[in-house]
């Protein structure tokens, strides 16, 4: 009699290389192997069913986040490694909250802090990059210089240790001269940046060029609007 070799059973069996029977059991319940694959860099599979699914969402997300923590404090650093199939399994919101949660000290120690941008259900759906000085332009200029260069410089290191990220790079204007004149150099804006950040192209989700259409909150456009926002998003 053929026994068939399923994906679940060489995720469970994958993940027995690196974790003991016991610590595979005490996640059962809430890491089950029925076929998407949630690897995490780390040895463990975590695949999610339609049972898990019908969890009550804030248990389940408990569940998930004491996993993640057990396995990056046993790791001593960072989790990489998500992958396609952990966003599959976990949904975007909660993918990116546990990157959040897990580059948050990497990213800090270069001055960089990370703001969940939330979708209408509440849900994050990507990390909005802020620093000190943020990555600013001269008047009608497209060069980075000083304390932008060297912000694009930090991030770019950042960025290297989690492959498993995509970034939207949108770029603005102040409100003086012609439409159309702002909206090619807040796209050459976004650009340079790209160009710095010097990511594999499918890293780069977006770069659009938004001239004064979205001002910093209350800014209405103000010299302070000509900049770049790099938005943090799941590669794939």
């Amino acid at each position: 009699m053929k026994r068939t070799i399923t994906g679940a059973t060489l995720l469970i069996f994958s993940a027995g290389a690196f974790s003991s029977c016991d610590t595979m059991q005490k996640y059962k319940k809430t890491i089950i192997a029925t076929g998407v694959g949630c690897a995490i860099g780390l040895g463990a599979g975590a695949i999610y069913d339609e049972a898990q699914r019908k969890k009550d969402s804030k248990d389940r997300r408990n569940d998930v986040f004491a996993i993640f923590k057990k396995k990056k404090s046993q790791n001593q650093g960072k989790i990489v490694g998500l992958g396609v199939g952990c966003l599959a399994g976990l949904g975007v919101g909660l993918y990116l909250d546990l990157m959040y949660d897990d580059m948050s000290n990497q990213f800090g120690g270069r001055g960089i802090q990370l703001e969940k941008v939330k979708d209408e259900n509440g849900e994050t759906e990507e990390l909005l990059v802020k620093m000190d000085g943020d990555i600013n332009f001269a008047v009608n200029q497209a060069t980075l210089a000083g304390t932008a260069k060297s912000n694009v410089a930090n991030l770019k290191e950042a960025l290297a240790g989690y492959p498993e990220t995509g970034v939207r790079i949108w770029g603005h204007t102040d409100k003086s001269g012609q439409r159309a004149y702002n909206e090619a150099l807040s796209l050459n804006r976004a650009r340079t940046v790209q160009g710095e950040l010097a990511l594999p192209s499918n890293r780069v989700i977006e770069t659009k060029g938004y001239a004064w259409d979205k001002p910093l909150d209350g800014t209405g456009a103000s010299p302070t609007n000509r900049r770049v926002e790099v938005r943090i998003v799941p590669a794939n």
